[in-house]
């Protein structure tokens, strides 16, 4: 999932409650989005299943947001924004009320399916009614602003939902997504006018996107490092008490050390791909991230532990990681915008699918490496780091991404559609 800082203002005048209240929105799918790895081992212990059936859990809700984005995006094409958001909002409460009550692992699971969709429905079409409803020198604040409630799930949402879960249970964390998904979605029925519908791009348009000189290399770039990244990020409570003794009550501090680290990064990243060329910054970034991964790697191999001294280390290694990581997928973003040039707010929608199909992939991966151990967690996570990496090396090589791709004729004509699109 992209997730942008936050660094501008609020919009002002009649778009600043409803453009508040999809941020609220966007807070609570991101935060559903990644929880579910902090309450994972207690779900799967509660409802009779391994850990790595379990963490199927997680591979399916990316694997569903990167198949079914692209055709949701077309199916619903032709219907007013608000429309969309609020049949989003409505999926996403009952899922999340679904996974509470969920008697069974089946019925979790398509709980997770429903959330899934609905997800890839919302952010698309909240992204463009920010763009719609803020006058046209707000546009940029609006857009930033609801995407930023992505960047805090992840450095409160997820390490808050993760405590709940807890203190009280893992079903407690989904009764506050749906909550917070309640509110917004109440708060959106009564201040969100109309919003018409957007240019869509249809699937031949993404099809030939996809099929641009260079675009596919870093598409598949982008896939490995969250690969690589999701094969420990989804098991982190278990790979924090094997090997630094932190338990359940603690690992919430894991998450938000990552997740605030995470948002320093993406704002300096901005700065690092305005800077430098981004084919650079990518490739620097990886060759770091494998090699955090690899201290990581030694870390676990050097044996569980659960003295202070494990302790630190793991949350010093666990910043380094967040700092990072969150540099790389910018990057990447910037080298499709300047390589797929009027076609670039499609190849963002594609980056997206990309990065959730990683998502899907790495959890699955640390799945089946679960019963080997640590060390082989971390191993199978710096095998695709290393992929990812020789990947975007000879995507950089075989293209000058500073140099912008022949013109092409864009696909939307709305102003709020580049936004929209970005997102899918």
């Amino acid at each position: 999932m992209r997730v942008p800082a936050i660094t501008a203002t609020l919009p002002s005048g009649a778009a600043r409650k409803p453009i508040l209240l999809m941020t609220l929105g966007a807070f609570a799918l991101g935060t559903d989005a990644f929880v579910i790895s902090g309450v994972l081992p207690a779900m799967g212990q509660s409802l009779g299943v391994s850990l790595e059936t379990a963490g199927l859990l997680i591979t399916v809700f990316a694997g569903v947001y990167a198949l079914g984005a692209p055709f949701l995006a077309v199916a619903t094409g032709s219907l007013d924004r608000g429309r969309v958001i609020t049949i989003a909002l409505a999926g996403f409460v009952a899922a999340n009320v679904l996974a509470a009550v969920a008697p069974n692992y089946t019925v979790l699971m398509a709980a997770r399916v429903l959330a899934a969709l609905s997800a890839a429905l919302f952010m698309p079409a909240a992204s463009a009614s920010a763009a719609a409803v803020a006058a046209p020198e707000e546009r940029g604040r609006a857009l930033t602003t609801v995407l930023g409630g992505l960047t805090l799930a992840s450095a409160l949402g997820v390490p808050i939902g993760t405590l709940v879960g807890h203190v009280a249970n893992w079903r407690a964390t989904f009764v506050l997504v749906a909550v917070l998904s309640l509110v917004a979605l109440v708060g959106l029925a009564r201040a969100l006018p109309p919003t018409p519908a957007a240019n869509i791009a249809t699937l031949a348009d993404r099809a030939r996107a996809a099929k641009l000189p260079g675009i596919p290399a870093i598409l598949l770039g982008s896939m490995l490092t969250y690969c690589s990244m999701f094969t420990l990020y989804a098991y982190i409570p278990w790979f924090a008490e094997r090997t630094a003794g932190i338990g359940e009550g603690a690992v919430s501090w894991v998450y938000l050390l990552y997740g605030l680290c995470g948002v320093l990064s993406n704002m300096a990243a901005g700065w690092l791909i305005d800077t430098y060329p981004p084919q650079r910054v990518a490739m620097l970034a990886s060759a770091l991230m494998a090699v955090v991964l690899g201290l990581l790697t030694l870390f676990a191999w050097a044996g569980p532990s659960g003295t202070a001294v494990s302790g630190v280390l793991l949350y010093v290694l666990i910043a380094l990681w967040g700092l990072i990581g969150w540099v790389i997928n910018p990057a990447q973003q910037k080298r499709l915008i300047v390589t797929a040039g009027p076609r670039g707010p499609v190849a963002l929608s594609l980056n997206g699918s990309a990065v959730y199909a990683g998502q899907a992939v790495g959890g699955l991966a640390g799945g089946m490496a679960l019963s080997h151990g640590a060390t082989w967690l971390m191993a199978t996570s710096v095998a695709l780091q290393l992929l990812a990496i020789a990947v975007v090396c000879l995507s950089a090589r075989a293209r000058n991404t500073t140099d912008p791709a022949p013109a092409a004729p864009a696909t939307s004509a709305s102003p709020a559609a580049p936004a929209e699109e970005a997102t899918r």
